[in-house]
């Protein structure tokens, strides 16, 4: 083979090498697009919204909540797995914008909580929620934050991946259940962040109005590996992470298999569960389980015929 010849060679077999990395490249940073529909609630019937998420990477993207024929000039707590992570505010004809970005600009807040997978409530001042919906999510219930590479700014990029697939693509694997907050650090060491975190009386996440904790003292990666979100505030006094607390609490008994679990919810969610109002006035003890009086079947009409989405 002659020099050009072996130029040649080598030349394509640097060209195929590179193609064969940014496929993996590409394999690894998957985008995402969701577009999903926020249904009315018996309080606002004639209301409509759309949530839509676009990300980049399972680190960098946007989220947006659009509402319609809400109530006019009010302000909405936008409530993500009964966490207040933001506010939606109507104008003259009832509709409203909320934007959410990992890089915020103009008036977007900052995206420190997934959407994939969760829970979105639009919620009044008066703590009904007017608009609900449940963001879907592909991602296997065994996937969690993993750490790929760094860009220029120093901070890892991270992806939603089994720890089989994290280390096939050479990744560190974190104890973050997902990519938002982003777990994965930065250097030099980065600046404080507003962190929520939900709790239950219960010991579960069960109830419709949780006790809602907050730090101001954590890191965007400490936050993540706590199970907490990011909200764009400057502190935690007030609470910026507690929503309204909805009206009309009740305990109710949720069927689960042959057992029903004590919840502390709204009728409408209750009866959505296909849940039993209990006369018991808390879960402790658990009015639910074997000697407990398992909940007042007459007490279900109260609320029968305003079942929620």
């Amino acid at each position: 083979m002659n020099p050009k010849g072996k130029w040649s060679h080598w030349t394509t077999v640097a060209v195929l090498a590179g193609a064969v990395i940014a496929a993996m490249v590409a394999s690894a940073t998957a985008k995402t697009k969701i577009r999903q529909t926020l249904h009315a609630t018996a309080h606002a019937p004639n209301a409509s919204g759309l949530a839509k998420l676009a990300l980049r990477t399972g680190s960098s993207g946007k989220f947006t909540i659009k509402a319609r024929h809400l109530p006019r000039g009010k302000s909405f707590d936008i409530v993500v797995n009964k966490v207040k992570v933001g506010t939606l505010v109507t104008g003259p004809g009832g509709s409203g914008v909320a934007r959410f970005s990992t890089s915020p600009k103009g008036r977007a807040t900052m995206l420190g909580f997934d959407p994939k997978g969760a829970q979105i409530a639009i919620r009044d001042e008066g703590g009904d929620d007017d608009l609900e919906g449940n963001i879907p999510d592909d991602n296997p219930d065994s996937a969690m934050g993993c750490c790929l590479g760094e860009h220029d700014d120093g901070e890892a990029e991270c992806e939603d991946m089994t720890a089989t697939e994290c280390a096939g693509h050479g990744g560190t694997p974190t104890t973050a259940a997902g990519c938002l907050p982003n777990p994965c650090g930065t250097n030099p060491p980065p600046t404080t962040v507003v962190c929520c975190r939900g709790s239950s009386a219960g010991g579960a996440f069960v109830d419709d109005d949780p006790e809602v904790e907050c730090e101001d003292d954590v890191s965007q990666s400490e936050c993540a590996h706590e199970g907490g979100i990011v909200v764009q505030a400057s502190s935690c006094d007030p609470n910026p992470c507690q929503p309204a607390p909805p009206p009309d609490l009740v305990i109710c008994c949720v069927p689960d298999g042959d057992e029903a679990e004590c919840e502390h919810l709204t009728r409408d969610h209750c009866t959505g569960a296909n849940g039993t109002v209990s006369t018991a006035t808390s879960c402790d003890p658990d009015p639910c389980g074997a000697g407990g009086d398992g909940g007042d079947g007459g007490d279900t009409s109260d609320g029968g015929g305003d079942a929620g989405d």
